[in-house]
């Protein structure tokens, strides 16, 4: 394993949040998803890109799976999800949550979905929930989902989210689906939320 150039403190320390730390790591990325990231800039990613191919190296190409998402933030996921709907459904949910997109939320949730973070709050509808989440919105530099499971009924993933602040919110999502069926839309949410202080 190649350790990164000297790319400037607040880049190394930007991907090192998220464990990239060698020069393998950044090649199973893509450049524009990187440049995403809070503290990486396009002098980091120029450094980046050269000592790439200085090792035989290069950045991974745009996947059209994840430029379809239209995120102004870095989103580091599974994206071979066609043949596990419900596991799309639950990333479709994460991104559409992190970035406040309404419409992709009411695609995903139930009119009566409700979300209880435990020994916090309880929000009954789908409206209220996102009308909450809107309110609170923060503005997001990355999104890592870090593991992404769905088996009947039932989901869960867990992952980070990183402000542009470079502070992180660790989650743990437990999804409940209104029926077995592929398309079937989440009916209930129960997170477990670490912020990072």
């Amino acid at each position: 394993m190649t350790k990164l150039p000297n790319i400037g403190k607040p880049a190394t320390n930007a991907l090192e949040l998220l464990e990239i730390t060698t020069l393998e790591q950044v090649a199973a990325h893509d450049e524009k998803t990187l440049l995403k990231i809070h503290g990486v800039g396009p002098k980091a990613i120029g450094i980046l890109k050269e000592a790439l191919a200085g090792h035989g190296l290069a950045f991974q190409e745009i996947s059209a799976k994840s430029a379809t998402h239209g995120v102004d933030f870095a989103v580091f996921c599974d994206f071979n999800c066609d043949n596990a709907p419900k596991k799309r459904i639950i990333r479709d949910y994460l991104i559409a949550s992190a970035s406040g997109n309404r419409t992709a939320l009411e695609n995903v949730l139930e009119a009566s979905f409700v979300w209880t973070v435990p020994g916090e709050f309880q929000i009954k509808g789908r409206d209220e929930f996102i009308t909450e989440l809107i309110t609170n919105l923060q503005e997001v530099s990355a999104l890592e989902v870090q593991s992404l499971l769905s088996h009947g009924k039932e989901g869960s993933a867990h992952g980070t989210v990183t402000n542009k602040k470079g502070k992180h919110v660790y989650f743990s999502d437990i999804f409940t689906f209104q029926s077995n069926k592929p398309d079937a839309k989440i009916s209930k949410l129960t997170s477990f939320v670490v912020i990072e202080k």
